[in-house]
């Protein structure tokens, strides 16, 4: 079986799918993706023009939960989607939460095409200010029987929360402490350590 996964250095949707794969130490091939080939060649691999996609065997697939959870029912032993029907909605709601209600509205190509006049360091600020208070709303359902996001164990919640939180430290946004903490306890076991993309 052959695994191409088409992916961007910086890119947040594709650092979950790294993680995820990393973490399960699934064989792929990565390939880099740069700003130049999303709206030229990449084209003819993703006519959506975004990363990451996924190729397993010329099945191509894009958009990172489709991609998680094709990974996820189809090539893990160990599942990150929960182990009953209710932790699995919760942890799909996290992650539709940030997927939909944190990154979409804080795309460069979103606020570009929204606000073409701002300048970099302003859409930054913008995008991290976003980022953390809607992390702050999301909170409230967060890291109840666990310091884990969902439930007692590592899971597809704890990615999609991470690499997002990741991403406003990048904007230059101050640390807010769960957020800090969940990271920080995130990085204390050893093979979501390993896995994590270092981005």
């Amino acid at each position: 079986m052959k695994i191409i996964l088409y992916s961007a250095t910086g890119s947040n949707s594709s650092e979950r799918i790294e993680w995820l794969l990393e973490y399960n130490q699934v064989d792929y091939q990565r390939i880099e993706v740069d700003s130049n080939s999303l709206t030229t060649s990449y084209l003819s691999i993703n006519p959506l023009g975004f990363v990451p996609s996924l190729s397993v065997d010329g099945f191509m697939l894009s958009e990172s939960m489709a991609i998680a959870e094709y990974i996820d029912e189809q090539h893990l032993t160990t599942t990150l989607l929960g182990s009953s029907s209710q932790e699995r909605a919760r942890i799909r709601q996290v992650c539709e939460f940030v997927n939909s209600g944190i990154h979409a509205p804080q795309n460069r190509t979103a606020i570009k095409y929204w606000q073409p006049n701002l300048d970099e360091s302003t859409k930054k600020v913008m995008r991290g200010r976003w980022i953390i208070e809607s992390l702050k709303r999301l909170e409230k359902t967060l890291f109840q029987e666990s310091q884990f996001a969902i439930g007692l164990s590592f899971s597809l919640a704890d990615i999609y929360v991470a690499s997002i939180y990741k991403k406003a430290l990048q904007h230059g946004s101050e640390e807010y402490i769960a957020f800090t903490s969940h990271l920080n306890w995130l990085r204390t076991q050893e093979a979501i350590l390993r896995a994590e993309p270092k981005t």
